[in-house]
């Protein structure tokens, strides 16, 4: 068995462990290796997450106790119960009935959006949310309402949880200070505006202060950004929370983002190169910011990693943001891209131009070397000891961490593709083609065609008999 060995390594600019097989350069053996999935090779530089509180800490690490056990099973419920926004995506919940992985599928178009300061009234009040405007007695009435015997959620967890955001988090703060000018009397109607723009440098520093980022209003005002989120006592309709506000996950996942962290920001940039030369992009994306946050280091808080489904859940909404990022500059660089109307291009991956043109690139090569002579399917083991030495310390599962099983399967792939074409394992190959799939489980596998040749191809039966072999474990 070819074993990738443990994440020895460390990023020499932001202390990511990593496989020695994710090196830069695959083709030297070094001692002290450059990594560019992490950082881009320094040129991303984020201030790090905070430790978690006591509290939060003993539900996410202990879990030998029955209430560690009840927060990671229903994390996902506790985690909408304190949200500040909802999820305006409709969950796909059909995949989780059988005995496979669960797993998070999301329909539509994502997006956020936040109501009222103050719940309308209506004649059958919901229960899945607590308002942040609520008195200490509407909470309790909530609280009692959710943890009711038909469920698992536990009344003294959510107390607990209640308590510690309204402790640290700066955004419950915010609305605890609004909460009390309404409850004085003075005024009936008041605006609270969550102001995007930031004053401080994005790679510094990461939680915002109150003074800074809100503004109360009474009466009428002038909206001078269009990312600024202006939230009414008792507004007609919900507001949508544009994608590009710095607080736009942190008032989705209160429980991650513990303390209010400031999410992507388009103004970050990126760290001046060593060498003093100038970069022709130098401001972050949203892609290298999802990247960077996504990797384990010793010296920063592991709670978004730990998080178990609600951490599933951050990933497959960070790649749709990704994905809307990159929407949002097609339609708005049209100059810049010299086209009359708003086409998707063949680079943009995964629509239909882009499929069609490795078709054809596919379809160019058959006609030039000849037919394929092995076609060669990889499948991903979620049970690779190289997995199970990570997270089994962890108590994780490896459905728990979907971004440690496609770096693993990459490696693999990667490996099994450098014995197969500069090793010549099967012949020498002249030719191949890939494509990577995902099951409906989340696991991905590849497809792979040789070129072989032709003067080690397979003529016969016999001879396809001596590469091929089945075994049956035990």
């Amino acid at each position: 068995y070819s074993d990738l060995g443990d994440q020895l390594m460390q990023c020499s600019h932001c202390n990511a462990n990593m496989w020695y097989d994710e090196r830069i350069s695959k083709c030297a053996r070094t001692t002290n290796p450059r990594f560019s999935l992490c950082c881009g090779g320094g040129k991303v530089e984020l201030p790090l997450l905070q430790n978690p509180p006591k509290y939060l800490y003993q539900l996410l690490y202990d879990h030998d106790t029955s209430d560690s056990k009840n927060y990671q099973q229903n994390i996902r419920t506790y985690n909408m119960m304190f949200a500040f926004t909802s999820a305006g995506i409709k969950f796909d919940k059909s995949n989780n009935h059988s005995r496979g992985p669960p797993t998070i599928r999301i329909q539509g178009q994502p997006c956020h959006r936040i109501g009222s300061m103050l719940p309308m009234p209506v004649k059958e009040p919901k229960f899945a949310q607590l308002y942040i405007f609520d008195t200490e007695n509407e909470v309790q009435n909530r609280i009692n309402a959710i943890s009711s015997p038909h469920n698992q959620i536990q009344r003294h967890i959510v107390s607990q949880l209640s308590e510690m955001l309204d402790e640290y988090n700066v955004h419950a703060k915010t609305f605890r200070m609004t909460r009390d000018r309404l409850q004085d009397g003075q005024v009936d109607n008041i605006k609270l505006k969550l102001i995007a723009n930031r004053e401080k440098d994005g790679c510094t520093y990461n939680v915002p202060t109150v003074p800074k980022v809100v503004a109360l209003i009474v009466g009428d005002f002038d909206e001078n950004s269009k990312r600024d989120i202006i939230i009414e006592t008792r507004p007609r309709q919900s507001q949508r929370i544009h994608e590009l506000h710095s607080s736009y996950l942190a008032l989705q996942y209160p429980l991650l983002f513990l303390y209010g962290e400031d999410g992507y920001r388009p103004d970050i940039l990126h760290c001046s190169a060593p060498d003093g030369k100038k970069r022709k992009r130098n401001r972050l994306t949203m892609r290298e910011w999802f990247s960077y946050r996504l990797q384990c280091r010793s010296n920063e808080s592991k709670t978004l990693l730990n998080s178990r489904r609600l951490f599933q859940q951050f990933v497959v909404e960070g790649y749709t943001m990704v994905e809307s990022e990159r929407h949002s500059y097609i339609i708005n660089n049209q100059k810049k891209l010299r086209v009359d109307k708003v086409i998707l291009p063949s680079t943009f991956v995964g629509n239909p131009r882009y499929m069609d043109q490795l078709y054809f690139d596919g379809m160019a090569i058959c006609n030039h070397v000849g037919f394929p002579n092995l076609f060669i399917t990889l499948t991903c083991n979620p049970n690779r000891p190289e997995i199970h030495r990570l997270l089994n310390p962890l108590n994780l599962k490896a459905i728990d961490r979907p971004d440690i099983i496609s770096r693993v399967f990459k490696l693999k792939y990667e490996q099994m593709l450098m014995e197969l074409t500069k090793n010549q394992m099967l012949g020498k190959v002249i030719a191949y083609i890939y494509t990577i799939e995902f099951q409906k489980q989340g696991l991905p596998h590849v497809h792979l065609l040789l070129f072989l040749h032709p003067d080690n191809k397979y003529p016969s039966s016999d001879e396809i008999d001596q590469i091929i072999s089945v075994e049956i474990p035990s």
